[in-house]
């Protein structure tokens, strides 16, 4: 009898099963199986492959338009026809996206969106082009985008700053992972301390972004994304380089992954340690690039307890001492001039993401923090012979900064299938951000910088697909912060893409933003000027400063028969209301050794030019990229920076050249072979030159620089199916020594008066081994 029950049941479920259609079938790339999701357009229905690349969908009678997707590949869809109670064969064979043409972005919208369909143009630097250029951390990498050039600010500890279409790097929002808890004291070094081999993508969006991220971002954002676990790896790897032929630079890096076979859990872990000497460009005894020890560690994870539901868990460490100046065998207090930092910063996030069963509805809650500590020194004994009185006035120098910001929010998408006559989504959420900043210094002449900020933003965005051709996003954010003389601050956001034809694109769009009169903000260092600390306070009455951009771009790709091509083309304006700028203050207290800059409220300002993006693939052996930007930047009215020199006002940002740009260009005849050629161009620009080794204020222009870099690198494989490798890679950057050449010399020097290049030619070799 229980044998007649298992027949009836085993022949009722194969009867059952034959009664859909179904396809099946491997998705591959040059013979290769990929990860990829298929999915049947305009509808709910969707598969994965497994490891193997194998996929199986049920499917409806008649006629479909499958949609493949896969990361690093071009979307590719195909028509199927297929009768009742049919099962096919489909096999997929997918072109690699060689310029990352159908890359997804989230940061256009907050939601995850084909790059070609964002309203919003987005600007990509993956993790193949911080291999090509051999980036160390995140302030290497940045100099490869239209629009975006690194800056050093200072010989002594190395702050660093990234500009965007012209603007400084306190207008500019940095984000993590989306989340904006880089805040004002990580920006002061927190460059530096981003390894690159945690970064599997860096988005910029130039332009007014206050109405999705909140303050600071009016010349743009720039949302590092890090890698997420996608297959079981492990690599790890050393680099020595060489900095003037004979200053080393060591780094180790680790990047391993494990994920379970149902996909649905994993964990990616990194690290790095990295040690770097002081480098002495005119051989005067005080630095030019500082000594620098590093380490961090980190990790990524998730679990999907359904295919609707995900929990990401990150968590990251640093730990960093570096110190600049002369003497620096000393201890800090009885050289010359000393900038010490040791620092530590511990962050950590966790996100849960719901899809409802319609595939329409998306929900995410999140909260994020990060926590920074540094003791610091700043001051010495300034040239003069160490006696009791002395030391003890030099030892008032040491420091501490504490630093804590917390972001939390939750967010809510809906896909719309009528809106207006056709489909649209609207995003929604609510955000607060809460940011610390003790800094104290041990002479009692400085006056501690204590700022608590709250910031609670509610913002809603409406995307609206008119047509194949047209798409319009409205966006409106406001805000509540503490420091603002406005109850509620509110920023809207107009974008359009309209698609000419497949391949050319039209957008414009416009934002208004807002920056806030913080005490503490990415201009306030503590440098050493002719041998006194400096700082900056706000004047009385300090105003938000606003903006207003317009932004419009051609954007025009095309798929070749065995490569690709792109070309951006974009206007940018931006006018800023009450800009702040900084002008000579006086001494708080005489003989005080405390130098003061004011912020104050400018007369406004704009920046205006044009940013240009190449990239042409036309195999898969060369792929070749180049951006450039033409600009002014300028204040409405002269700023006088200069209290001695009036006649030396100005109304040109400080150093910021009219032009600027990159280009890499790789040739890899196979896929174990690279070899990469990139240069960055920096055109003139004025430079404020404080008196101290000269002797007045001067406003001095800067030479144009070009830095060539070249890198080579070869993998060889121990198995046969390419799993374990040893790759070997060496280089030059900077190959003629496009380097600054007037540095100040001795313990008057200014050392804010450092530009161009960030480090003279510079040779290395690297080992890595991967499985």
């Amino acid at each position: 009898m229980k044998i007649s029950v298992y027949l009836f049941t085993f022949l009722c479920c194969l009867f059952t099963h034959a009664q859909h259609s179904h396809i099946k079938g491997i998705v591959s790339a040059t013979n290769q199986p990929v990860l990829a999701t298929i999915s049947i357009k305009n509808t709910n229905q969707n598969t994965s492959t497994n490891i193997n690349g194998k996929y199986h969908l049920d499917i409806t009678e008649g006629n479909h338009l499958l949609v493949i997707n896969a990361i690093g590949y071009k979307t590719k869809e195909v028509r199927v026809s297929i009768a009742k109670n049919e099962q096919k064969i489909i096999n997929i064979n997918l072109k690699e996206d060689v310029l990352g043409l159908d890359q997804v972005v989230v940061t256009a919208t907050r939601g995850y969106l084909n790059r070609k369909k964002a309203p919003v143009i987005v600007t990509v630097t993956d993790a193949r082009v911080l291999e090509a250029t051999q980036a160390v951390s995140l302030s290497e990498g940045l100099n490869f985008q239209p629009g975006l050039r690194m800056e050093t600010n200072c010989q002594n500890c190395g702050t660093s700053e990234v500009k965007m279409n012209g603007l400084n790097g306190s207008y500019t929002q940095i984000l993590i992972d989306s989340r904006p808890v880089f805040s004002a004291l990580n920006s002061v070094y927190g460059l530096d301390q981003i390894p690159a081999n945690i970064i599997k993508q860096i988005e910029v969006i130039r332009g007014g972004g206050s109405a999705l991220y909140g303050s600071n971002a009016i010349a743009g954002t720039i949302n590092i994304i890090t890698k997420d676990p996608s297959e079981n790896s492990f690599s790890v790897g050393s680099n020595l380089a060489l900095i003037g032929g004979n200053t080393q630079d060591k780094t180790i890096t680790f990047n391993g992954t494990v994920i379970n076979q149902d996909f649905d859990t994993g964990i990616a872990l990194f690290g790095m340690k990295r040690k770097r000497e002081a480098f002495d460009a005119d051989n005067d005894g005080f630095t030019e690039i500082t000594e620098m020890e590093n380490t961090s560690f980190g990790l990524k994870a998730f679990n999907r307890p359904t295919d609707r539901k995900k929990i990401t868990a990150e968590f990251n460490a640093n730990n960093e001492y570096r110190r600049g100046g002369n003497n620096l065998n000393l201890l800090p207090f009885l050289a010359d001039v000393t900038e010490q930092i040791a620092s530590t910063v511990i962050s950590g996030g966790l996100t849960y993401e719901y899809l409802n069963p319609n595939l329409k509805d998306n929900y995410s809650v999140y909260a994020s923090t990060s926590v920074s500590k540094n003791k610091n020194f700043y001051g010495g004994l300034a040239g003069s012979n160490p006696t009791g009185e002395n030391i003890k006035e030099s030892i008032e120098g040491f420091g501490k900064s504490k630093d804590i910001t917390f972001v939390t929010g939750t967010q809510y998408a809906h896909k719309f299938d009528q809106f207006l006559n056709n489909t649209g989504t609207f995003t929604g959420g609510v955000e607060y951000k809460y940011n610390s900043i003790d800094d104290r210094k041990e002479n009692p002449d400085f006056e501690p910088i204590l700022q608590t900020t709250h910031l609670i933003g509610i913002y809603a965005q409406q995307e609206w697909i008119v047509n194949n051709k047209l798409r319009i996003l409205g966006g409106l954010r406001g805000d509540i912060h503490n420091l603002a003389e406005e109850t509620i601050v509110t920023n809207p956001r107009a974008n359009i893409l309209y698609s000419i034809n497949k391949n050319l694109r039209w957008r414009t769009s416009y934002a208004k933003g807002f920056r806030a009169p913080q005490i503490y903000g990415e201009d306030v260092h503590a440098s050493l000027a002719a041998g006194e600390i400096s700082r900056i306070r706000n004047a009385d009455g300090l105003k938000s400063e606003t903006s207003h951009s317009f932004l419009t771009s051609l954007d025009w790709s095309k798929e070749l028969e065995n490569g690709d091509f792109s070309l951006v083309t974009e206007l940018f304006y931006t006018k800023l209301n009450d800009a702040f700028a900084l002008e000579q203050g006086t001494e708080t207290t005489p003989d005080s050794g405390i130098f003061e800059w004011i912020r104050s409220n400018s007369d406004g300002a704009k920046v205006y030019g044009i940013n240009i993006e190449l990239k042409y693939a036309p195999n898969s052996d060369w792929i070749f990229q180049a951006g450039a930007t033409l600009q002014r930047a300028l204040f409405n009215n002269k700023i006088e920076w200069s209290e001695e020199e009036p006649d030396q006002a100005t109304k040109e940002f400080n150093k910021t050249p009219k032009v600027y740009g990159n280009f890499i260009a790789t040739y890899a005849p196979t896929k174990a072979f690279q070899n990469n050629l990139s240069g960055v161009f920096t055109g003139p620009m004025h430079v404020q030159h404080l008196a101290g080794y000269i002797p007045t204020d001067k406003l001095e222009k800067s030479p144009s620089f070009f830095e060539l870099n070249w890198k080579s690198s070869y993998q060889f494989f121990v198995d046969t199916h390419k799993h374990t490798y040893f790759e070997i890679s060496s280089g030059i950057q900077n190959l003629f020594n496009a380097y600054q050449n007037d540095f100040d010399q001795g313990v008057n020097r200014d050392v804010t008066y450092i530009y161009g290049p960030q480090r003279p030619r510079t040779f290395f070799v690297g080992l890595k081994f991967g499985i």
